[in-house]
């Protein structure tokens, strides 16, 4: 019977396809002197209060990059918005692949200014 419910479990588990989406906002910080915070992750909580099921709680960084060693990737190749619009990708396509929301509300407003100029 244990057997049984295991083999349940493991092929529930198995059906289930669990994929993570995390899209990072406010990621276009222009200079250093301002405190205010970045790199935000927004996440939505529900909770069980009557008056409000469900609450936006904001995580950002509030330390510079400049402050760490990051280092660049220089593995991948760096595309502009004018090769993205060539290989015909759209702002849905850079929401799934995790690209920050301000640089694909930047690249619909390329798109959108491009189709303007056609």
């Amino acid at each position: 019977m244990l057997f049984g419910k295991i083999l349940i479990v493991f092929f529930l588990f198995h059906c289930v396809n669990l994929q993570l989406q995390i899209n990072f906002y406010q990621t276009n910080w222009i200079n250093e002197d301002h405190d205010f915070e970045h790199d935000c992750l927004n996440i939505v909580s529900y909770t069980r209060d009557q008056s409000n099921d469900r609450q936006m709680m904001s995580y950002c960084m509030s330390e510079w990059p400049s402050k760490f060693a990051i280092q660049d990737n220089n593995f991948d190749k760096k595309l502009t918005f004018f090769e993205l619009s060539q290989q015909h990708v759209t702002s849905e396509q850079l929401y799934l692949w995790s690209a920050p929301i301000d640089l694909i509300e930047q690249y619909q407003y390329y798109l959108n200014r491009q189709s303007y100029f056609d």
